[in-house]
């Protein structure tokens, strides 16, 4: 339904307001100022310092400012200061800030994070 659609250049913006549950799969950015309930799929993700996240976050980049209860698996992992993490942490590259928080455990790996496309094909195909 959306496959034509080309990428916007401009992320996705869930501002302070805003609180979301379900399954976000996005093949862009989006900019979280809210809430969201769920699993999160996305290309790049930038949780702002009032932004927080409750599920498992899929994504080649996560910047994290503010708050994170799940499990993160993506290639690049940013950490800013006002960052909380509780949870496991799975990624190529990290960078913590001091004053981080972080209540889990940290993985390195080398295996890539599926783009979002590739995992939507494979439900398309597994369910048809």
């Amino acid at each position: 339904m959306f496959s034509n659609k080309k990428k916007s250049p401009f992320p996705s913006i869930i501002s302070s307001d805003v609180e979301i549950t379900g399954q976000i799969n996005n093949a862009g950015t989006i900019q979280l100022e809210g809430c969201i309930n769920g699993e999160v799929n996305v290309q790049s993700l930038t949780i702002g310092s009032d932004g927080r996240v409750e599920g498992d976050i899929n994504a080649q980049e996560v910047i994290v400012k503010g708050t994170v209860k799940g499990t993160i698996k993506a290639k690049k992992v940013v950490l800013e200061q006002s960052a909380t993490v509780v949870g496991d942490i799975f990624h190529d590259t990290i960078s913590i800030q001091e004053g981080a928080s972080i209540q889990g455990s940290m993985t390195q790996t080398t295996k890539p994070v599926a783009p979002i496309s590739e995992k939507e094909n494979k439900k398309e195909k597994k369910s048809a």
